[in-house]
């Protein structure tokens, strides 16, 4: 799909410095992210950060006030598909815009989704899935290769 939209999915680096959007807290909104700014388990905010509610579903793209670059639900909602493949530790070295593995068992989804808690929709926070699989919380972000 996204080959033929002329697009592609991003790296874990692009995904991460995409949704951070200059920032760096836990959040593009700071150092708590609330369920007006995010649709995920709001039983379980981030740290000492208020309870909100649980939507138990997906809700439509843009529900939510984009980050400051415009773009929208990059926490919570869906986790998001990237093109690394999973990597559990990362080298100690300061990279600029590195590449994962080439190969793998798992790819890399970040974002959190809906049923997650808030800790798990940090810009930081990843995870992995089986990419011949289907889930309900996780999607996809096309990037222009423009």
């Amino acid at each position: 799909f996204a080959d033929w939209m002329g697009c592609r999915m991003p790296t874990e680096a692009e995904w991460e410095y995409a949704c951070r959007a200059g920032t760096s807290s836990p959040f593009h909104s700071g150092n708590c992210l609330s369920t007006s700014q995010a649709n995920y388990n709001g039983n379980n905010p981030y740290r000492n950060c208020k309870n909100g509610n649980f939507q138990k579903k997906t809700l439509p793209v843009g529900s939510f006030a984009p980050n400051s670059w415009g773009l929208y639900d990059m926490h919570g909602n869906v986790w998001e598909w990237c093109t690394d493949w999973y990597l559990f530790e990362f080298t100690i070295e300061i990279q600029t815009n590195p590449v994962g593995p080439t190969n793998g068992y798992k790819r890399v989804v970040r974002g959190g989704s809906w049923r997650d808690y808030a800790l798990d929709c940090r810009a930081a926070s990843r995870f992995t899935g089986d990419p011949y699989r289907c889930f309900s919380s996780i999607g996809f972000r096309l990037v222009s290769t423009e």
